[in-house]
């Protein structure tokens, strides 16, 4: 058995990494193709542009993992059959429980190593890659600074601080505006509870306008409704905000805890939260998956089917988790059962359909 293990185990990885290859060659392809406009303004630019694309390859690899993962078990079953390697193995009296646990115990090893990506190298070369396409490629202000969880930055004579961005809805809570003479004094303040960014404008709610002068509080006002209190468009602050998808669990966890503390709400958050532990587990249902589907069929001597039943498996499941994640931010699921429905309904069914087997 411990031959049969190895044998099954070198095959699997061989083929995942011919499969992950193709899978991370065709995402590059078609992300310069997108931009090709601009990496292809300058010689300069094309040389950023192959580091940005490298800088990518880490967030492809946790993202392609799975599938790739789900076709390699398909394949190797698909050859196993037209060797007629399982007849063999079925001859010896190999069950399905024992053909698929050294795929069980790697699948748990590529649990590990796509939380390791998505926790310490992900957060690091999304950021990288992000600075890298908007500032040095596309030309783009950095002049805006994150610090304490805050958003700051200068214009002329003007300071801006954000208290909390979400870059998923374009929305502001919490601006300060303060406003500054030669002497470095202030004359007027602006504080604004709430704006959105629409129809390429902002718009803030409940802004409360201070002026002062020497003697101190000259006039205050508070109006209902305040545009262009803000120039910048929402991408500006992008470049200094992280998105959910690029901070790590404890980054989040510690993002969460802030913004509770604030009183904003986290449940999309949370959503984000839990799925950064739920995503590495998809490795381990797409074993259940694979023997599912490749058993059932395995009749087919056509790898093409394999892949094909493979893709489609997969793309299922991308369907039914986007819809759970979806389903979470619109607050109708509760933020946990959204992050693990797709994978609690998808190993459910891998596990009836091999029970349900004819072996």
């Amino acid at each position: 058995m411990k031959k049969l293990n190895r044998y099954l185990i070198a095959n699997v990885i061989k083929y995942l990494l011919i499969t992950e290859f193709a899978g991370i060659i065709m995402f590059i392809t078609i992300e310069f193709f997108e931009h090709m406009d601009i990496f292809t303004r300058s010689f300069n630019n094309f040389l950023l542009s192959i580091a940005y694309l490298l800088l990518r390859s880490p967030y492809y690899i946790h993202l392609i993992l799975p599938l790739a993962f789900l076709i390699s078990i398909l394949i190797l079953l698909i050859l196993m059959v037209r060797g007629n390697e399982m007849i063999v193995a079925r001859t010896s009296g190999i069950s399905t429980a024992s053909l698929m646990k050294p795929f069980l115990v790697f699948s748990l090893v590529l649990v590990i190593f796509s939380f390791i990506l998505a926790e310490w190298i992900i957060p690091f070369t999304s950021s990288a890659s992000d600075y890298l396409y908007r500032v040095r490629i596309k030309g783009e202000e950095a002049r805006v600074y994150f610090k304490n969880n805050s958003i700051w930055f200068k214009r002329n004579n003007i300071i801006y601080n954000i208290d909390f961005f979400d870059a998923k809805k374009d929305m502001i809570k919490g601006l300060t505006v303060l406003e500054f003479s030669e002497t470095f004094s202030v004359i007027k303040r602006y504080d604004a509870k709430e704006g959105i960014f629409k129809d390429g404008a902002w718009y803030f709610a409940d802004v409360k306008e201070r002026t002062f002068d020497e003697k101190g509080l000259k006039t205050k006002k508070t109006y209902e409704q305040f545009k262009d209190l803000l120039q910048e468009p929402p991408s500006v602050f992008k470049i200094a905000d992280k998105n959910t998808e690029d901070m790590g669990y404890k980054e989040l966890s510690r993002y969460i805890r802030r913004l509770k503390r604030d009183g904003h709400d986290v449940k999309r958050y949370l959503v984000d939260l839990y799925d950064k532990i739920a995503f590495p587990f998809i490795n381990l249902i797409m074993v259940f998956a694979a023997f599912s589907v490749g058993l059932r069929y395995m009749k087919t001597k056509h790898i093409s089917i394999g892949i094909f039943a493979g893709i489609l498996l997969g793309a299922c499941y991308w369907v039914f988790h986007s819809v759970s994640l979806s389903l979470g931010y619109s607050e109708i699921f509760p933020p946990l059962f959204a992050a693990w429905f797709s994978n609690l309904l998808f190993i459910s069914m891998g596990v009836i359909g091999i029970i349900t087997l004819r072996t």
